[in-house]
This record gives structure tokens, C-alpha cells and sequence, in this order.
């Protein structure tokens, strides 16, 4: 079975938040553009665009752009568009969009807002809407449905609340059969439980209806990744542990669980989902574990949804960190001969500085 296998590193300045996402060139070699989006030294929002060459042997910096000061980031690719959805210096969500070159497109800004989340509904006929979730000002969640117009500046759609949360996480679901648009949140709910939410948003986005919902234990920490109908929490459960929840969600709004694996204490996780050359997928925790360093645990995902735990690898010291995926091949001359994942980390490190570091499997 495959290992992970650490390739490359790139520093760059203070941070003291940070999101990371990848705009794909699919069916040929080249992944795209890595572009991190940090809190920097000045407390303002900063994107690096970076190239991870080859299987990921190198990292390079190919330069970056400034906006104005945030207190939370998170990202989406919205059809070769960055979005980042901030909390900025009035305590507003802001959503603003960029170009893969880094180009500033346009922004617009909603209500009072913490713990921001994003997704992308990433389907081919309508490839530029998008959702963000919240903690409003009242301590409610708000999803909200956007979209991004021809000259990629984004606009709010419509949207929908539940009760009190004090954590958010959003993923894509894919297409429903009534309303046009599922997507899912899980958050931490008034009681501390572990709550995921479906909802579903008409085809012009404007209305937002709940479908059905579950919960699960006391957590903390939520990392929220999908594949078709299955789901995948990743947490930091009561005891102070990793645990991982695998369920199915299903177009009538109902979520089924369905297994659950568990790892040592943690005091941070992001999850993305890959395959290898052989086209096994995985889903990968990056932890920062009870030692305070970056660990990464690769879980092998059979389509039944079940576990297995495949390898685990750890780096250095970290208080922040992120992980995300990108198509690679093993040949950028020909089309899909041998397609992997590349996997990229973006973390805060011992120094307080930005660092990158791009693993494969082996």
C-alpha cells in the first residue's frame, strides 16, 4: 500500500490565519496554480500565487497581491476563479474574486459574520454559484447562496438560518431533484454536538430550503470533505481525539452513518480527499497532534465508506495548518497516462511563518 512521502518546502512571512486552495488545468500535466491566502504580518489579507513543479520537487513563488485587513479567511475556486470569503476590519463577511493571475474582479460584503466557511457547487451546466455559512451576530447560522457574474464580481443570491453554532464547515452535494442544489453544514451546535444540515437552493439560488439534518457527539475542530453522496467529518471528539465519520447523505435531505475511525489526542484538523497512480482514494487529516506538530494521516476510503488507515508522517512544530489536493501526472506531455494527487500543505510554522510543503504517495 502507498505511503505518503514529504517533496518539497517554501517559507514566506508572519501569519497569523491561512487558507490554501489549487486552480486545476485538467488533462494535462501541469496542476495549476497553488495560491495561499494569509493574515499577514500587518493583519492584512494577502494571496501568494506558487507553482509545485513535477511529482511536487519544488515550490516556487511567482508573486502575490494585497487587500485590506481581515481577522478570518476562507477560500473556494469558483470556475478558475479564487474567492475568498473574510471576515474584514468592519466584522462583515466579505466575498472578494481574483483571476489565477491574481487580478482583482470585484467584491461584495453581507452582514456581521464569524467563523466564515465556503464551497463551490462545482457542477459543468452552472459552474459559477457558490454558498458561504456564518455565526451571525446573533449566534445563528446563516447559509447564504452567491454567484459570480460574467466579469467574475460575486452577488448574493438568497439564503436560509438554523439555530445557535459555534463552529461552521460547508461542502458541495451535488444536483437534487427538487430544488436544484444541494450542499451540506456541519457545525457545532448550541449543545456542543457535532450537527450536519442539508439544504437545497433553487436553480437561480434565491431560495434556500433546509432537508434534513443529524447529529453526533460533543466536538470540536470540524473538517468537512464530500465524494458523490458520501461525507466525511473530521474532528476533534470530546475525549480531545481525531475522529472521522463517514455517512451518506441522499437527495431527500436523510444522512446515514455509516463508520467511524479514531487516532490520538489533536489540537487541530483539515481533511482533503485524493487518489494514487492505481486510482485508490483517500482521505487525508492534517492534524496538529497532542506533540504540537504537523501530522499527516492518510485513510484509505473502500466505497462502502469504511476506513482503513494506510500511513502517517510527521514534520515540524505547527499552530495553523491546512491541506488541500491537486490532479498531477506523472508525464505533463500526454494526457492522463498516469494521474496522482499532489498533495500541498500551507502551515504556520514554530517562527510564526508561512510555510508550504507538497507530499506524495509512494
Amino acid at each position: 500500500m502507498s505511503k505518503l512521502v514529504r517533496k518539497a518546502t517554501a517559507h514566506a512571512g508572519r501569519v497569523s490565519a491561512l487558507d490554501v486552495n489549487v486552480v486545476e488545468i485538467f488533462g494535462f500535466g501541469p496542476m495549476g496554480a497553488t495560491i495561499t491566502a494569509v493574515r499577514n504580518g500587518e493583519g492584512n489579507l494577502q494571496l501568494m500565487k506558487w507553482n509545485v513543479i513535477g511529482n511536487g520537487a519544488l515550490i516556487e513563488c511567482l508573486g502575490g497581491t494585497l487587500a485590506g485587513a481581515v481577522s478570518e479567511i476562507a477560500t473556494v475556486v469558483v470556475h478558475s476563479h479564487l474567492v475568498a470569503a473574510v471576515k474584514n476590519d468592519a466584522g462583515k463577511l466579505e466575498v472578494i474574486s481574483w483571476t489565477q493571475d491574481l487580478l482583482r474582479l470585484g467584491s461584495a460584503s453581507h452582514e456581521n459574520a464569524s467563523q466564515i466557511a465556503i464551497c463551490s457547487f462545482s457542477t459543468e451546466s452552472s459552474p459559477d454559484f457558490f454558498a458561504t455559512g456564518h455565526r451571525d451576530l446573533k449566534g445563528n447560522l446563516k447559509v447564504g447562496v452567491w454567484s459570480l457574474s460574467a466579469t467574475g464580481a460575486p452577488a448574493w443570491r438568497g439564503s436560509a438560518s438554523a439555530g445557535a453554532v459555534s463552529e461552521v464547515a460547508l461542502a458541495y452535494l451535488g444536483l437534487g431533484t427538487g430544488l436544484r442544489y444541494r450542499f451540506l453544514s456541519a457545525v457545532r451546535n448550541a449543545r456542543g454536538d457535532l450537527e450536519l444540515i442539508q439544504w437545497g437552493a433553487s436553480a437561480d439560488g434565491a431560495t434556500v430550503q433546509r432537508l434534513g439534518s443529524i447529529t453526533a457527539g460533543s466536538v470540536s475542530q470540524i473538517s468537512l470533505c464530500t465524494l458523490g453522496d458520501l461525507v466525511f467529518t473530521s474532528l476533534r471528539n470530546g475525549a480531545g481525539n481525531l475522529e472521522i465519520i463517514t455517512w451518506r447523505s441522499h437527495s431527500n435531505g436523510s444522512i446515514d452513518r455509516l463508520d467511524t475511525a479514531r487516532a490520538g489526542s489533536i489540537f487541530g484538523v483539515s481533511s482533503t480527499l485524493s487518489f494514487d497512480a492505481s486510482g485508490a482514494q483517500f482521505l487525508t487529516t492534517a492534524v496538529r497532534n497532542g506533540s504540537d506538530e504537523l501530522e499527516l494521516i492518510d485513510w484509505l476510503v473502500h466505497p462502502s465508506g469504511a476506513l482503513q488507515r494506510s500511513s502517517s508522517v510527521v514534520a515540524g512544530t505547527v499552530s495553523l495548518a491546512s491541506v488541500r489536493s491537486a490532479w498531477n501526472s506523472l508525464n505533463p506531455g500526454a494526457v492522463n497516462p498516469a494521474p496522482h494527487s499532489v498533495l500541498i500543505t500551507v502551515l504556520r510554522n514554530a517562527a510564526s511563518n508561512l510555510e508550504l510543503v507538497s507530499w506524495t504517495r509512494q
